[in-house]
């Protein structure tokens, strides 16, 4: 990956506090629910988007606890069924850090529980609140397998957020190409954002490819580059209260990323 692409300086915000400019985030409306300024529902729903992408690092976290393939799909499938059926979002504290931060010590206090919990809770509890795949859960298996190697859980809750906000930000630049009619473009010049085992190839020799001008082509790469700083940003920005935060953690995404 081209963890240079990341841009981390270009936030905005007042500092500690919350930036008038700073639009609601899916966590912001998360944590206005504990105030009792939002709806259950609504809060509810902008939850188990935001759990959709830290499915796989929970998951990830779980088997690190040893617990079977089975198992920790029951058992993350569960906590989230918890998180919305107790209302522990509620309890978030906006001072206290960010979503991330939350979901860790709400799967260890979940965890502590797990022996009465894995008779009652399989995949939820029937409860259908974050849709399970069989393709995310080899995903997310997959990406356990990678890292599994670290005895540090908490490094590899972190490792698979990263590679999960990551790839969401792929996947949301791959959106915005397709609507444009460029998928084709994106997926030629895909390597030079989220890299991979083969190097990169030359400006004259992709130019040649796409049957375009070299000049054309580094323009492109220029744009894709900015978007996917743009994209990543995004992610991340659902996820935490103010636009300090979002430097921060891309901040520390670029930390785990770099790490081995």
């Amino acid at each position: 990956m081209l963890i240079q692409a990341v841009n981390v300086n270009t936030g905005g915000g007042d500092g500690d506090g919350r930036s008038d400019l700073f639009p609601s985030t899916h966590w912001s409306v998360v944590l206005a629910a504990g105030q009792t300024r939002v709806e259950p529902d609504i809060a509810g729903a902008a939850l188990a988007e935001l759990c959709q992408i830290y499915w796989a690092p929970l998951y990830s976290f779980v088997r690190s606890r040893g617990y079977t393939v089975h198992d920790a799909q029951d058992l993350t499938q569960g906590f989230f069924a918890y998180l919305l059926e107790h209302k522990i979002y509620t309890r978030a504290d906006r001072q206290k850090g960010r979503f991330r931060s939350f979901l860790l010590a709400s799967i260890k206090n979940f965890l502590a529980d797990a022996v009465d919990r894995e008779r009652t809770l399989k995949r939820g509890g029937g409860q259908n609140f974050v849709p399970l795949y069989d393709a995310q859960a080899k995903e997310a298996e997959s990406l356990f397998q990678t890292y599994s190697r670290t005895s540090n859980e908490d490094w590899l809750f972190d490792r698979s957020w990263a590679e999960a906000l990551v790839a969401a930000g792929l996947e949301r630049l791959l959106s915005d190409y397709k609507q444009q009619g460029k998928e084709h473009l994106f997926g030629a010049l895909r390597i030079f954002v989220a890299g991979g085992a083969d190097p990169l190839p030359s400006y004259g020799e992709l130019a040649d490819r796409l049957e375009i001008s070299e000049s054309t082509l580094r323009s492109h790469v220029t744009r894709l580059r900015a978007r996917y700083r743009d994209a990543l940003r995004a992610e991340v920005r659902r996820t935490v209260d103010t636009e300090t935060q979002v430097d921060d953690e891309l901040h520390e995404l670029l930390h785990v990323l770099t790490q081995t």
